[in-house]
């Protein structure tokens, strides 16, 4: 797969199948982010990986899914959950302020993770403190993002945009994203 065709692939997924992913391929997407661009070269993230049942299962409830969906087409079932999760943190005593380079790291990680056939969810409405108890953390850790990763068991289309960014799904379970198109999005050329 080529750059372009994975970023156009690349969708949000919150259901999927219940198939293993291999601790190598997870280990491999931590290693896409590792090598991501970084401000002075100054390598403050650090990650966790989730893939066991019963952390899978702790960990499940402390992430918030989909807001703009309605209640019931919101949260997975059971049987469509995330097989594996990666907790991106920032460590506070080596930098504090990089937004960019956490966004360019799971970037790297959200178009690895399409390389495998992989859905993906970066996920912020979190519960950082509890998830903080979960894994003992510890406090010079800022607690970012929660990424979530399994075979999608979903199908997503990019449509036009026209009255409203809120995403939806159809009667058959195909989630509706809108985008602004290329030529709305560029102010100026010069």
């Amino acid at each position: 797969m080529d750059v372009e065709e994975a970023i156009y692939k690349r969708r949000t997924i919150r259901r999927f199948k219940q198939t293993p992913i291999s601790v190598e391929i997870l280990k491999k997407l931590i290693d896409y982010a590792r090598v991501a661009p970084m401000g002075n070269n100054v390598q403050s993230l650090d990650y966790i990986i989730v893939f066991n049942s019963d952390m899978r299962k702790k960990l499940f409830p402390l992430l918030s899914w989909a807001a703009s969906l309605p209640e019931k087409q919101r949260v997975p079932e059971t049987n469509r959950c995330p097989m594996a999760y990666i907790v991106v943190l920032v460590n506070n005593l080596i930098k504090k302020d990089n937004d960019a380079e956490v966004g360019g790291a799971i970037e790297n990680i959200l178009l690895g993770a399409t390389k495998y056939d992989l859905g993906s969810c970066w996920m912020g409405a979190i519960d950082r403190k509890k998830i903080r108890e979960l894994f003992k953390i510890p406090d010079y850790y800022d607690i970012r993002y929660v990424i979530s990763l399994g075979y999608s068991d979903e199908h997503s289309k990019v449509e036009s945009y026209k009255d409203s960014f809120k995403y939806w799904k159809d009667k058959e379970n195909l989630m509706h994203v809108p985008k602004k198109s290329l030529d709305d999005i560029i102010l100026k050329i010069y």
